[in-house]
């Protein structure tokens, strides 16, 4: 294969993995943990704490919350997607980001609780005081349940 066509191939690739991340519903996560690497987000513990933002309850004594903490290096403001409560293992948790202010978003993850008990979070990522089209929600997803997201967040609403 030419140097040109590879080049045409990887080009599509890259714009078809960056289109599936893009979607408008809060459906079932579509994406994969290592998609969150496309859009810069920030690898961190699955206890990691943080000031709640928002929460939605997603039933048998589990919450997702979108929570902001200073993390990273420098340090600066990020927020994540966190599940807690009575988890199971299996049950799912993810954060979804917009530029457009909720119309269109990247879905980062699910991640899945490991234990019972056991909090787990999404990726992190850098919220952009400067522009209030980017918006962040929790979105998560109980075994047997159906997936339920917090209304979206900037920090100016």
């Amino acid at each position: 294969m030419g140097m040109r066509l590879k080049s045409l191939v990887g080009g599509a690739a890259v714009l078809a993995t960056a289109a599936a991340l893009f979607t408008t519903t809060a459906g079932p996560a579509q994406a994969t943990i290592q998609d969150c690497t496309t859009y810069d987000f920030l690898s961190i513990p699955y206890n990691q704490a943080g000031g709640q933002q928002r929460s939605v309850s997603l039933g048998s004594g589990r919450q997702a919350g979108l929570l902001v903490a200073r993390i990273g290096s420098p340090l600066q403001n990020h927020a994540f997607a966190k599940i807690t409560g009575a988890t199971k293992p299996g049950d799912q948790v993810w954060m979804d980001w917009s530029t457009t202010g909720g119309n269109g978003h990247v879905q980062c993850g699910p991640f899945k609780v490991q234990n019972n008990g056991s909090p787990n979070t999404s990726a992190a990522k850098a919220i952009n005081y400067g522009n209030t089209s980017w918006v962040f929600r929790a979105c998560g997803r109980i075994v047997g349940g159906s997936t339920k997201c917090t209304a979206w967040w900037h920090p100016s609403n």
